[in-house]
């Protein structure tokens, strides 16, 4: 029997981090997508373990942060320890003990306390949780949708392109032929028992590929990963510790001169990670012997680093031996319609607790484009910034592993880095907020940036001559192209104190944030009206943009903040276009913000103070819908807007044109 041909806009490969997270895109956006995975169920124990900062506020945007960060460990503060003679002593840290005695190297001793600072970046701080708990959230979040669910022990059979259909983004060049395995929970992989009948064929217009390390997506492409393992192997055990180490409950390094290196990880439950430094081969790329490493040999190297402090366990939830590989992708796609997110393009040592983070950003980066040029809604073109964009993050995240590598192998002395100096250099790329993109078509840079920026960006705006350039002046405080910085803002009409974050949710739309300034003040509230006169046009692009018969927000919403004292300004004195109305529910109350403003009472903060705005001037700035600046601009420059919009976006009117005429 012939096997059935499906039909679907996007098939995810891989039910990790980075899949569901592809997955929860798709089903936000509504699209008619799939995940597939061979394995019988999610992970149980082990595997990755940290979220940072970025990652919170991309987990938050879909509303899964909380139930993650009341489990998770909190990370709060991170220890240095060292056994060695040849420390120099450092001061300003009176907080801590001395450096290692010069004539006493038989114990370690703790040199450094230094307070983490990513709650600095935003309002998450790093956390440790399990990827199982993770994996989990999103499998509810996805039953909670109901729009699709993970196909286990399905796994792929063979992967076929169409090289004739690859230039009509509306057709299915893809084409995928799976199987369902037989295997039961105490298999690992759906390898085995393949029931002919259970065959299926599936026509895809995209793919991602979110499967791993070992990508079977990857290699059906032909993309192969650059660069190579290390020397160093690493034992990784997750345990309830039974000890009388002091820091056991903080994050810590600790090196020794004599036994090697370990780096502690608290997480739920009483469990503490250990990263326990293992054994160095002759020469790069040489095989380690796993099979003779046991959790015990794990633990009793862990034990040798401590003393004199003493380590056992009487229950250990998981472990595993790694071999330090460091490669990225050439690539991350394939003629603009297989993708690859996570492990299948970039692997690295899991010293940094990035790797998962990266992962599920690389997602959150690219299925919101996808499912926008799948809607007919952007240009097929913006997916080219994909690439662009996550490939210059992964080849920082694989320098400074390689840095961080050395660093744990030689440990923190006069020769390497000391422990908070090294840590302050690599915080703000950890907690993610510090990612960078552009200058490309979806990011317009400031005339000062775009003169001399040399990253790599084969889409460098083909049109430019049709666009300027941002104004950083305007927000010189805010980056072009990093996420926007959140800050707590007034609700006009409710009073209550909102992040800006909360009112950028993950739901697919373009957002235009109007910093309209002082509005009591009667010559800006005239230039706020006058804005808002040009974008209610019939021809304007709000107007242009969005589908007929759809609310005028369901593109580009346009959210409000003023530095006003809110009890100066009516709501009702606003355009409407600010406050839009509808039939069946009345006002909308929820795009409208104030500014910390004297004599409210509350915990406030000056946003416009803290993005560099000011309040007599205000300006535009354009937020992609993942969170990302896109462009700023005056508070009445609509051109600049409507060019950067003109240049990514289908207008819907000749959308609906074009579709009449092909009926």
């Amino acid at each position: 029997m012939a096997p059935k041909v499906t039909y679907s806009d996007l098939v995810i490969i891989g039910a990790g981090p980075a899949g569901l997270m592809a997955a929860a895109w798709a089903s936000r956006l509504g699209l008619n997508a799939r995940i597939l995975d061979d394995k019988v169920d999610r992970v149980q124990t082990g595997r990755a373990d940290g979220l940072h900062v970025r990652t919170l506020e991309i987990l938050d945007s879909f509303g899964l942060a909380n139930a993650i960060n009341e489990k998770a460990y909190q990370l709060r503060e991170i220890c240095s320890w060292v056994r060695a003679a040849r420390l120099p002593l450092r001061a300003g840290y009176a907080d801590c003990d001395k450096n290692p005695d010069p004539e006493d190297d038989s114990k370690i001793k703790r040199t450094e306390r230094v307070r983490a600072k990513e709650e600095e970046h935003g309002r998450f701080c790093q956390l440790g949780i399990h990827q199982g708990f993770i994996e989990q959230n999103f499998i509810d979040f996805l039953r909670r949708e109901g729009r699709l669910n993970v196909e286990r022990n399905t796994a792929t059979k063979s992967l076929q392109l169409d090289e004739a259909l690859m230039s009509d983004h509306a057709a299915y060049p893809i084409c995928l032929r799976i199987g369902r395995s037989t295997v039961t929970m105490n298999g690992d992989t759906a390898d085995q028992g393949w029931r002919s009948p259970q065959e299926e064929i599936i026509k895809a217009r995209y793919l991602v590929g979110a499967d791993g390390g070992h990508s079977w997506t990857r290699d059906q492409v032909g993309i192969r990963l650059e660069g190579g393992k290390t020397k160093v192997h690493f034992g990784v055990v997750d345990i309830v510790p039974i000890t009388d180490f002091p820091d056991i409950r903080i994050s810590c390094s600790i090196h020794s001169t004599k036994t090697g290196s370990t780096m502690t990880f608290p997480r739920e439950d009483r469990l503490v990670r250990f990263y326990v430094q293992l054994a160095e081969t002759g020469s790069e790329g040489d095989d380690f012997d796993t099979s003779k490493v046991t959790p015990e040999m794990i633990t009793e190297k862990a034990s040798k680093i401590l003393s004199p402090y003493k380590l056992s366990y009487k229950h250990c939830n998981w472990w595993s031996v790694y071999t330090v590989g460091q490669q990225c992708a050439p690539s991350f796609s394939k003629d603009g319609r297989v993708f690859l997110v996570g492990d299948a393009v970039h692997t690295h040592s899991p010293t940094m607790g990035a790797g998962m983070n990266v992962s599920m950003q690389d997602s959150y980066n690219l299925v919101w484009k996808l499912g926008q040029v799948i809607k007919g809604i952007a240009k097929p073109d913006i997916l080219d910034t994909y690439n662009a964009e996550r490939q210059s993050v992964a080849q920082t995240l694989i320098e400074m592993d390689r840095e961080m590598c050395d660093f744990y192998e030689k440990g923190a002395g006069s020769d390497a880095h000391n422990y908070d100096e090294f840590y302050e250099r690599f915080r703000t790329f950890l907690s993610g907020v510090g990612v960078e993109y552009g200058p490309n078509a979806l990011v317009v840079p400031a005339r000062e940036d775009g003169s001399r920026d040399s990253r790599s960006c084969t889409d460098l705006d083909k049109s430019r001559q049709t666009r300027g350039f941002s104004r950083r002046s305007l927000a010189s405080k805010i980056p072009i192209g990093q996420r926007l910085p959140s800050f707590l803002v007034l609700n006009h009409s409710e009073a209550n104190i909102v992040h800006v974050h909360s009112v950028l949710p993950a739901d697919g739309r373009w957002r235009l944030l109007v910093l309209a300034g002082d509005i009591s003040k009667a010559s800006q509230m005239a230039r706020l009206r006058i804005l808002c006169e040009r974008m209610d046009a019939p021809s304007s692009f709000l107007r242009t943009y969005t589908p007929e018969g759809d609310k005028v927000d369901s593109v580009i919403e346009v959210v409000t903040i003023h530095a006003a004292p809110r009890h100066k300004v009516e709501l009702f004195s606003l355009p409407e276009l600010l406050r839009p109305f509808d039939p069946k529910l009345g006002y909308d109350y929820w795009k409208c913000f104030a500014n910390n403003n004297a004599g409210e009472e509350g915990d406030f903060d000056d946003a416009y103070a803290k993005w560099g705005v000011d309040k007599d001037e205000g300006c535009l700035i354009v937020i992609r819908p993942d969170q990302h600046v896109s462009l700023v601009c005056g508070l009445q420059e609509v051109e600049e807007v409507e060019q950067f919009f003109n240049t990514i976006l289908v207008p819907q009117q000749r959308r609906k044109a074009t579709a009449a005429a092909c009926e």
